[in-house]
């Protein structure tokens, strides 16, 4: 009898890891690539669909590093500014997945594998180096936002992102002014 159910857990457990529920199924390509392949099948533009994969992935980005650097900084302003990113992008966050929940989108849960790589580095340092690559972990990742953001609200086709998008853009410009003035005040 236990010979029995080892081998039906073991089956179970074999099947299961062949269905699809793998993390790949949150990542931001499976995301992006679902996304592409829904808004291309009703005539839509699927570049809307790699917009909420990557926008999300960046957002989920920022507020796990801005969670990190809000308890590890060395600076309190690190701190401080570690704790506005996560605030600022749980609210963005939220406010994509509600887009994204309408439209039937899928966003991804977990980091993509370049932010993934990039927490990683960062999570490794201490003190001033900490802060240091936390800053220009930051600084990197607004800027390429800022032009995921810019290309959405310029020529994006739906309506709803475009408008998501242009909102956010002046957020994500404070955020980068704060952080390349910070970096500069700290010289970094």
């Amino acid at each position: 009898m236990k010979n029995y159910l080892f081998y039906l857990l073991l089956a179970a457990s074999v099947s299961l890891s062949g269905c699809g529920n793998s993390s790949d199924t949150t990542s931001v390509d499976a995301a992006g690539r679902h996304n592409e392949d829904l808004l291309e099948s009703t005539g839509k533009d699927e570049r809307a669909g790699w917009f909420v994969a990557e926008a999300t992935s960046g957002g989920l980005f920022e507020t796990e590093m801005g969670r990190l650097a809000s308890s590890k900084a060395a600076d309190p302003r690190v701190k401080q500014l570690g704790q506005k990113m996560l605030d600022h992008h749980l609210q963005q966050n939220t406010q994509l997945k509600q887009i994204a929940d309408l439209k039937n989108l899928m966003v991804p849960t977990s980091l993509g594998d370049d932010h993934q790589e990039q927490y990683n580095k960062v999570m490794a340092q201490a003190g001033q180096a900490f802060d240091k690559a936390y800053l220009e972990a930051l600084i990197k990742d607004h800027k390429e936002a800022i032009e995921q953001f810019e290309e959405m609200s310029q020529d994006g086709k739906d309506t709803e992102l475009k408008t998501f998008a242009a909102k956010g853009l002046p957020l994500l410009q404070a955020h980068l002014a704060q952080a390349e003035q910070l970096q500069q005040d700290l010289n970094f």
